[in-house]
């Protein structure tokens, strides 16, 4: 089946030439981007990249990152970091919100440069469905509501048009659309408090490392049924970025990337997922 790169859902059909991977939230991170592809031996010519969004902001490498995105090897989806450029650009009571979460760089830009990235991240997805061979995998930035990819699908099928007519972020299907897919955190929440019993105290960075990693084993004897909590229907598995996770973390049929803040200890998460 061909790809299908149209509307807020991305179908992309199987790779029989090379590898595809998935990454977690790059950040603007391009730098550490290079060296773990290059370990890899990623090759652009054969191989596809797939991002969880959020490739923007914090790093030195921002506008670089958006570059790289070509539709065709280097393929993302909308994060929240990019809703909050996009909205940052259309509404100026948004700016504030987009600079303290690193996105001053984006206003430094004359105005022209800005309209070019944001008609550019609007072109988008919000989700993608991938062809693996035998299985289907699910891309989305944040969360799956009510553990069923049909939800998510059901959101994208109401904002399509209108998102593709260039509807603000601010228009009631949007909002909800996006509070849902690209900021909500409903299964990396039951991660954290249910299978890893980290509880709900605010720790800084460096404490949920520790604490993170100190309780990974838990994953290894967790209960039956709160596994079946992380079990997705109408997919066969879903990769998310958005939340914090010291090492790529699986469980059911969840995998959670968003492993790399730019500490020199640390690694993007990436995952071949055509091996």
């Amino acid at each position: 089946m061909p790809s299908n790169k149209n509307g807020c859902l991305w179908k992309i059909s199987h790779n029989f030439d090379g590898r595809d991977y998935v990454v977690g939230d790059v950040h603007g991170h391009l730098g550490q981007l290079k060296i773990q592809l290059e370990n890899l031996n990623f090759d652009p010519s054969v191989d596809r990249l797939f991002f969880l969004g959020d490739i923007v902001d914090r790093g030195p490498d921002s506008l670089a990152m958006i570059d790289l995105i070509d539709h065709s090897t280097y393929i993302s989806v909308l994060g929240n970091h990019e809703a909050m450029l996009i909205a940052g650009f259309e509404d100026s009571t948004c700016v504030q919100m987009h600079c303290s979460n690193g996105g001053d760089w984006f206003y430094k830009l004359p105005t022209s440069e800005q309209q070019v990235i944001v008609d550019k991240v609007r072109s988008w997805p919000w989700a993608i469905e991938i062809d693996v061979g035998d299985a289907r995998v699910g891309l989305v930035h944040a969360d799956v509501p009510d553990g069923n990819w049909d939800t998510v699908k059901t959101f994208l099928s109401q904002i399509d048009k209108a998102w593709s007519d260039g509807a603000s972020l601010t228009e009631p299907n949007l909002e909800v659309a996006a509070r849902s897919l690209l900021w909500r955190r409903s299964l990396a929440s039951r991660l954290y408090l249910e299978v890893l019993g980290l509880g709900t105290k605010k720790r800084t960075l460096s404490e949920y490392k520790r604490d993170f990693l100190n309780r990974i084993d838990c994953l290894e004897n967790v209960d039956s049924s709160l596994v079946d909590t992380f079990n997705i229907s109408g997919i066969d598995s879903v990769y998310m970025g958005h939340t914090y996770v010291p090492i790529p973390t699986a469980i059911g049929d969840c995998y959670f990337l968003d492993s790399y803040r730019g500490e020199a200890s640390e690694e993007l998460g990436i995952r071949c997922i055509n091996p």
